[in-house]
């Protein structure tokens, strides 16, 4: 067992009679096990917290009652930069956890579609389209400011006959069966259209409008898509400020939701006055934060400023959503321009590090996995990264969700050996 204050704790290898007694009721790490690729740290991919270890109990303890049939919902949130807005990454993560028979489809969770926003890739297994003309703002635009909230981007119309569709299974490898959908917006702002949405069988209106700044939907039947449709009910409704979405069923399991901003920093997140607020809508029992990247990209990186600001965010989350753990991960390894080595993330590792153990977070240390200083340019060689040397390829972004998701289970294991 780790003892005093030392962050890593040795990955947990389970005996053969352990294996056996605990695989009924524990999901088992299955995707790294080839080790297929030489130059990643395998035995680094682990979750790191300090002693006595109680970071993610609470989530471990929701996954626990979930196999157990003693709840019906694990919530995971996972928010971060440009590797989070494409979906390569938290999609792989997400598969796994729906194709895990103990662990369930939740649904799809919430997002937002980025299109809408004129903010470039959307997530890859969504389908969007739309009709209006919409105005988009992000939360990395330097002098603007929007009501963002968790997924740091909103969409504007003045069109009352606007409209948008949503289509989580055209694209993806598992199916979301939807029977609630929620979209997030200014309910209380009587200057905003009303919205409804289209199905087959005729409109579907609102069953209720949630304080936390969102209409929900109710379906009878299950659906495959959602159409938004926008519409004037009164004189004073003049725009429509779109803020997010969550497509969601009444099935058993885990709903992992995603949202990430091109080019986002921590104080990104901090700007968004409606972070918390939509973050306790969604009742997470984990929260992943993966940002950093952007702050730490160039040799004038201020250590100490990211962690303050960090650590307001940790505090925000924490008030949004009090009984969920925390995840951090680390920047992974990338190159500057030109090639040469980035090393302020030596440091935002550091930061990371010292702000989990301030704050009792648990951390995924991408750059260790990857390995170390200087370890992207293996990466570009086999093709999992861009050429830029810092966002990744698809398969370099599916290989981070395969580390991440054996970590966890891996971790869950120790969890529940440490209980006997």
């Amino acid at each position: 067992m780790c003892v005093g204050l030392h962050l890593a704790c040795p990955a947990l290898s389970l005996s053969q009679s352990d294996s056996s007694r605990l695989k009924d009721k524990v999901p088992q790490p299955k995707y790294t096990l080839a080790r297929e690729h030489s130059f990643v740290s395998y035995s680094q991919n682990q979750v790191l917290m300090a002693y006595p270890r109680t970071a993610l109990q609470s989530f471990y303890t929701a996954i626990e009652e979930l196999i157990n049939k003693e709840r019906q919902k694990v919530n995971i949130v996972h928010f971060g930069d440009s590797h989070i807005q494409a979906d390569y990454f938290t999609g792989q993560v997400r598969g796994h956890f729906n194709d895990e028979i103990l662990l369930g489809n939740g649904g799809r969770g919430y997002f937002f579609p980025c299109l809408i926003a004129q903010g470039g890739y959307a997530p890859a297994n969504i389908s969007v389209s739309y009709r209006g003309v919409w105005s988009g703002c992000k939360n990395v635009q330097t002098y603007s400011t929007c009501s963002w909230g968790l997924s740091g981007m909103t969409s504007t119309t003045s069109d009352s006959t606007a409209f948008f569709k949503v289509d989580p299974n055209s694209y993806s490898n598992h199916t979301y069966q939807i029977t609630r959908a929620k979209v997030y917006y200014p309910v209380n702002n009587p200057a905003m259209y009303s919205v409804k949405v289209l199905t087959p069988q005729g409109s579907v209106y609102p069953c209720r409008l949630d304080a936390h700044g969102f209409a929900e939907f109710c379906f009878d039947e299950p659906v495959s898509h959602v159409i938004f449709q926008l519409y004037k009910q009164a004189n004073e409704q003049t725009s429509f400020v779109l803020e997010g979405v969550s497509l969601e069923n009444d099935n058993f399991g885990v709903q992992y939701s995603a949202v990430g901003v091109n080019s986002a920093s921590v104080p990104s997140f901090l700007k968004s006055p409606k972070l918390e607020q939509h973050l306790h809508s969604l009742e997470a029992d984990l929260v992943i934060i993966s940002l950093g990247t952007n702050d730490a990209y160039g040799l004038g990186f201020d250590e100490a400023g990211f962690k303050v600001q960090y650590a307001k965010l940790i505090k925000s989350i924490k008030a949004a959503s009090p009984n969920a753990s925390i995840l951090l991960t680390t920047p992974g390894d990338c190159a500057l321009p030109g090639g040469a080595a980035n090393p302020s993330n030596l440091k935002a590792n550091r930061a990371i590090k010292e702000l989990a153990q301030e704050h009792n977070c648990a951390v995924w240390d991408l750059f260790a996995v990857m390995g170390g200083l200087g370890s992207v340019g293996k990466w570009l060689k086999n093709g999992l990264t861009a050429p830029d040397q810092v966002h990744f390829s698809g398969k370099g972004y599916r290989l981070q969700g395969d580390l991440l998701y054996d970590a966890l289970i891996q971790d869950y294991g120790f969890y529940k050996q440490q209980k006997k």
